[in-house]
């Protein structure tokens, strides 16, 4: 860690955040702790709760997101998020556009100059 590609990877993975979780949520529903665990078993940077739960309140605020309370085992409750309908669809336009991006990107070592 701390070198530039680690940077660049953690900004990535900042602004992809919601997409991210979005696509979490279309596996499978959770909690936001839970969610979080799931990006790194995927391989992603752990995710700390000052950027995950803002992200996870901004989807529900925009509809993308509903929750639900779930009682805790041995604690309090937790807050189970799902993908909305709303959720899905822009999760299907999301990567899709993110594949153009990708490709455009992919595509600078292949371009000729005119």
């Amino acid at each position: 860690m701390g070198d530039r590609s680690d940077r660049e990877f953690a900004a990535w993975q900042r602004v992809t955040l919601p997409l991210l979780l979005l696509g979490e949520m279309e596996v499978a529903p959770g909690h936001g702790y839970g969610l979080a665990e799931r990006l790194v078993q995927r391989g992603l940077n752990p995710v700390k709760g000052a950027a995950l739960y803002p992200v996870l309140n901004r989807l529900e605020d925009d509809g993308l997101a509903t929750s639900t309370w779930e009682p805790g085992e041995s604690g309090p409750g937790r807050k189970v998020y799902h993908l909305s309908p709303a959720g899905a669809v822009q999760l299907a336009e999301s990567r899709r556009r993110f594949a153009e991006f990708a490709a455009i990107v992919g595509g600078y070592g292949q371009l000729t100059a005119p």
